[in-house]
């Protein structure tokens, strides 16, 4: 058999294997971890995409590799050697998963004081699932994401917040000892910089006040499409579901503008 041919059946055989142990390891991943989802729904529910990409990256390439480089005494040795591999990798998968799934401080929150919101899309994903609708199921991810990431950066928000709290305090206690002094001059200036740090927190407040109302308010926005979704109306479903992303993502702009 030509070489190049063998090659090419080692390559097809390596990437099927990649899936194949990549499918049983994320049946076991959401078994243990994310009860109530397909391992697909896993990946987006609770942000594992990126993981799942890498691992495809990284499988592929050691599963290529052992299988040409064994492919001189069989291809069922190749087979044995990505298995045996998949075996080791399994586990350790399982555990990086649990700590990402339950190390994320976003998926904390989804889990705690936005659980809702998260019950609600995934039940969303379920009917899309079931009524095979893929472009649907994209927005819906799409818009997903972007919660996931509105809520990272409201986190974000809150650390910075209190670093100005702390800084704040510092220019109060300058604010006092000038007072004490008579400095006026400095005074005034240190006045300038509190009065610049209060406004920055309120502006931070607001930003997360809204952000939160926004979360809480996608719960009622995936329940609205999925019982139109189960009674048939698709009409305005995806401009529903890009119209509300757009909005999510002006809160992101508006955050952007609070870190300059």
């Amino acid at each position: 058999m030509p070489v190049a041919v063998l090659y090419s059946i080692d390559f097809i055989l390596a990437l099927v294997l990649v899936y194949t142990n990549l499918y049983f390891q994320l049946k076991l991943i959401t078994f243990l971890w994310a009860k109530g989802c397909s391992p697909y729904q896993a990946l987006d529910i609770y942000d594992l995409r990126g993981k799942y990409n890498k691992w495809i990256w990284f499988d592929l390439i050691l599963n290529s590799i052992l299988m040409y480089s064994l492919s001189d005494w069989g291809i069922l040795l190749g087979v044995i050697a990505i298995e045996a591999v998949a075996c080791v990798s399994g586990p350790i998968r399982v555990v990086s998963s649990k700590l990402a799934i339950h190390n994320n401080p976003n998926l904390l929150d989804f889990n705690g004081k936005f659980k809702d919101t998260r019950v609600e899309y995934e039940k969303l994903v379920n009917l899309l699932d079931e009524k095979n609708l893929v472009t649907y199921k994209k927005s819906a991810s799409k818009l997903w994401s972007e919660l996931l990431l509105l809520n990272k950066r409201r986190k974000e928000a809150y650390e910075n917040k209190n670093k100005s709290e702390q800084i704040r305090a510092d220019v109060q206690k300058l604010i006092t000892t000038y007072t004490i002094e008579g400095d006026t001059d400095k005074r005034l200036k240190a006045q300038a910089r509190l009065n610049k740090l209060l406004k920055q927190e309120a502006d931070i407040d607001d930003f997360t006040r809204q952000v939160e109302e926004r979360i809480r308010m996608s719960e009622t926005v995936f329940m609205d499409i999925r019982t139109n979704l189960a009674t048939g109306q698709l009409g305005n479903v995806l401009v529903d579901l890009d119209g509300y992303t757009v909005k999510i993502k002006s809160l992101e702009l508006t955050v952007d503008q609070l870190e300059r």
